[in-house]
């Protein structure tokens, strides 16, 4: 099989009631899950039934998620991981820019891959290249409906924190892109973006690292 070709060690999972998959590891050891998609894609067709124990936090912003923006992944070496990813699941490469590869994940969203750049001469130092690891630093999902003052504001409201985050440092009413970033109640870095639709979805490479004039 493909996987095996490449130098991977597949392990099956199935449910036996139609779900197939196959567990690999990333250059970083990662456990990445190949499926069938028959699994939680396919639960979540079915109207939810789940009841929360407790009372919600606050009440609903009335956003909904559109788009996943992006995943910020870090890695040891991003130009091995953005290619074995794009070459084992067919990810597109979008641009690099010498710390972090943007690659397109069909039409579901984007991952950001950053990491350690092996053309740098002091890549490996200091115990780099022993010490190999990843992780999911933040999520980022686009919103609708999207207004840069009232998304602060209703952040803000509910006593969450709203950190503007336009990766270029223009003010986020004329920024290319527009985001905020939050903390959930268990710490973790969740990004809401203005990205709602696939047309969108290059602006924050767009806006970082700009085509130079006359190329396609």
């Amino acid at each position: 099989m493909e996987s095996e070709k490449r130098g991977l060690t597949p392990v099956g999972e199935n449910d036996g009631q139609g779900f197939e998959s196959f567990h690999v590891k990333d250059p970083d050891g990662w456990d990445l899950q190949i499926s069938n998609g028959n699994g939680l894609a396919k639960a979540r067709k079915m109207p939810a039934a789940g009841k929360l124990s407790a009372p919600a936090p606050f009440e609903p912003t009335g956003w909904e998620t559109v788009w996943l923006d992006h995943l910020s992944f870090k890695v040891t070496n991003y130009k091995e991981s953005a290619s074995f990813y794009s070459n084992l699941l067919g990810w597109k490469e979008t641009y690099d820019e010498g710390s972090q590869h943007e690659l397109m994940i069909g039409e579901v969203g984007d991952v950001i891959v950053r990491g350690g750049n092996p053309n740098d001469p002091s890549f490996g130092k200091g115990g780099t290249a022993r010490a190999r690891s990843a992780q999911v630093d933040h999520i980022s999902f686009g919103i609708s409906p999207w207004d840069a003052d009232g998304v602060k504001a209703a952040l803000e409201k509910r006593g969450l924190e709203a950190e503007t985050d336009t990766s270029t440092r223009d003010d986020i009413h004329v920024a290319a892109y527009k985001s905020y970033h939050t903390t959930t109640p268990n710490g973790y870095n969740l990004q809401i973006s203005y990205v709602t639709t696939p047309d969108k979805r290059l602006t924050l490479v767009n806006a970082v690292k700009p085509k130079p004039t006359g190329d396609p």
